[in-house]
């Protein structure tokens, strides 16, 4: 690894006890021992690729993903496993056999090879069945966090804080960012995931758009449009649905939706046991397609969380400021003629 502080590159016995042999200065992760394969620089080049280069703030929990999105375990790790195990046995089982039927000079002629051949066919055989098993395997797969984010925040920013004296550039804690008060909202937002309501605020949305921020539909003031954030699962679409027949008109679903995560190599997709039948049928109504529905019935979703600070904004941005074009018609005016350069100002 490089040492974040005179740049060297230090084998792993030129940096025991977190320090490096060169500058003699410590530093506060080792990739070879800490979660995920961190340390200080790629860790110091994900927060900024999480402020997208325009200072935005980002939460632990957003950090932890991002850290995480190569990490994710894979869908197909125990038919590997089994594979493997089958090979080394068969192997192992066919090798003995055949030094036996030296020593011990088993009669029959080419028994060597018939021993050989044996082993071959007991190996190809066993192989097919294991493969033919896949779906079968995949279907009792589980893909979650390789850390908790009790582990990441103790293991990864611990140490770091340890080392530095305060959290890595960019990132807070969202359980101490505070949440605005907003007198005279004009919309709500609603997400019970804490570290999107800490992001919005950290980077000044509420404020810009007299948004009040909510964990639960029913936290959120009465008499105004409300958007709602949720996860792209079985939980979030119950929330949208439930928010839909409480809420009627008032209410917008920004998401997040399968779609977007389907064919996105970086995103976070986790799985879970696939859900009983009776758990599903309600997706129908939701506004999904055949594919999103499937996928959340095998078990997939992935977290509103793992969203970039920029990416979480702009969709809120958006939407909060096509509710005020809809609702203000001199600001429609406004925006179109290109004399409002910042909503709420």
């Amino acid at each position: 690894m490089i040492c974040p502080h005179c740049s060297g590159s230090l084998l792993r016995r030129e940096r025991t006890d977190h320090r490096c042999s060169k500058c003699e200065r410590k530093f506060a992760l080792d990739p070879k021992a800490e979660p995920l394969g961190l340390h200080d620089l790629r860790l110091r080049s994900l927060t900024e690729r999480l402020s997208a280069g325009r200072g935005l703030s980002a939460t632990v929990t957003q950090l932890w993903y991002t850290a995480a999105r190569r990490r994710l375990p894979d869908l197909d790790r125990y038919i590997g496993g089994a594979a493997g195990t089958w090979v080394l046995l068969t192997v192992l089982a066919t090798y003995i056999l055949c030094l036996l039927s030296g020593i011990q000079g088993w009669s029959g002629p080419f028994v060597f090879w018939k021993v050989l051949l044996s082993g071959v066919v007991v190996l190809a055989a066993g192989l097919v069945v294991i493969y033919a098993c896949r779906p079968l395997f995949r279907q009792r797969t589980r893909i979650a966090m390789p850390v908790t984010a009790y582990g990441f925040r103790t293991d990864v920013i611990g140490r770091w804080v340890g080392v530095y004296g305060e959290f890595p550039p960019g990132i807070l804690d969202e359980q101490q960012v505070p949440i605005p008060v907003i007198e005279q909202p004009r919309v709500a937002l609603v997400c019970d995931d804490p570290s999107v309501r800490a992001c919005l605020a950290a980077n000044g949305i509420p404020q810009a758009y007299d948004m009040a921020l909510a964990d639960r539909i029913e936290n959120a003031p009465a008499g105004i449009p409300v958007l709602l954030l949720h996860d792209a699962s079985l939980q979030g679409f119950a929330t949208a649905r439930a928010a839909r027949l409480a809420l009627g008109e008032r209410v917008r679903v920004l998401g997040l939706a399968p779609r977007a995560v389907l064919d996105n190599e970086s995103a976070i997709r986790l799985r879970e046991r696939p859900p009983a039948g009776n758990r599903i049928s309600y997706l129908h109504s939701v506004g999904l397609t055949q594919q999103e529905i499937d996928w959340l019935a095998d078990g997939w979703w992935s977290p509103i969380a793992a969203i970039p600070p920029a990416r979480l904004i702009a969709v809120v941005t958006r939407a909060a400021e096509k509710l005020e074009d809809e609702t203000d018609a001199e600001r429609r005016t406004a925006r179109e003629t290109g004399f409002l350069t910042w909503p709420a100002a």
